[in-house]
């Protein structure tokens, strides 16, 4: 072993030699727990290796469950796009799981399958904020009234009017109209299409007709 030359000072004397009295407490405990604040920044390394190769895998599955979604829209339709659609929740990754619920939920309603369709509309209230909740609201309020629900339809259909921005001014009438039809409500019915009347709606003379019709009952 070879000896230690006397003439070289030891390095962590001489950087306490030339550290300030009043840092000499830091540097002691800097000293003192050096190998934990060397664990901790391995530590600290290793999430965030961790945690970018989340990142990687979650881009990647991401990207996987849209080509399966983007595969499942181009090669089935009706009954069998469904059940792909349906068995495509069980296993989908969060990011996507909107898009495949939408897909499903409009599916069952071109289905007729409306009471399905609330389902998906009703999960995918939950799975969304801001507009396209308001959008699965209008799309639940729909399925109920032509599953036969017209109270339930018209009430949230009343919710949603306070709610709606101008822009959604026409569908959202629209279907507070055959809501209230569907539960029997005249009154607002009548309301709401005449509402529509005041509006620039393609179809002006079949909201004239139901006001008409609903005027003469």
């Amino acid at each position: 072993m070879a000896a230690t030359n006397p003439d070289q000072p030891d390095v962590l004397t001489d950087i306490e030699a030339r550290t300030p009295d009043s840092l000499h407490p830091i540097l002691e405990a800097a000293f003192a727990y050096r190998k934990q604040l060397i664990s901790a920044v391995c530590v600290i390394l290793a999430v965030t290796v961790a945690y970018a190769g989340y990142k990687a895998y979650s881009a990647r599955a991401e990207s996987s469950a849209q080509a399966a979604l983007g595969e499942i829209m181009v090669s089935s339709t009706g009954a069998d796009r469904l059940a792909k659609l349906d068995a495509m929740l069980g296993d989908v990754t969060d990011s996507v799981r909107p898009a495949v619920t939408l897909e499903a939920a409009q599916t069952a309603m071109s289905l007729g399958d409306y009471a399905k369709a609330q389902g998906y509309w009703e999960a995918l209230v939950g799975l969304t904020e801001g507009e396209m909740q308001f959008v699965a609201r209008l799309g639940r309020a729909k399925a109920m009234a032509l599953a036969g629900n017209g109270a339930d339809a018209l009430k949230e259909m009343k919710e949603l009017v306070g709610l709606a921005s101008a822009a959604y001014t026409i569908p959202v009438y629209r279907q507070l109209a055959l809501a209230a039809e569907a539960a029997g409500d005249k009154a607002e019915a009548l309301a709401a299409y005449k509402k529509l009347d005041g509006e620039n709606v393609g179809d002006k003379p079949f909201i004239e007709y139901k006001i008409s019709q609903l005027e003469n009952k």
